[in-house]
């Protein structure tokens, strides 16, 4: 914080100074809520993401064998 805005909160009167701290709580319950909206989205896609790759792991697991299987026929 400059120091004319430390030397502006000092001239303040007490409501002042609490109708401005009302203003700086309200801004940062603004902030923590769109933290929290970015966290629960990011859980989400996390989740889907884990979906996705444990359904190719999967997917992949079972075509493990022919692809060795076909492999070793080729290289005959």
């Amino acid at each position: 914080m400059n120091l004319m805005r430390m030397m502006s909160v000092v001239n303040m009167s007490k409501n002042d100074i609490k109708q401005y701290r009302g203003l700086i709580r309200k801004d940062i319950d603004e902030v923590m809520a769109k933290l929290n909206k970015i966290d629960k989205k990011i859980n989400e896609l996390n989740e889907k993401l884990e979906k996705h790759i444990n359904f190719i792991d999967d997917t992949y697991e079972g075509l493990k064998n022919p692809i060795k299987m076909a492999t070793r026929f080729f290289k005959r």
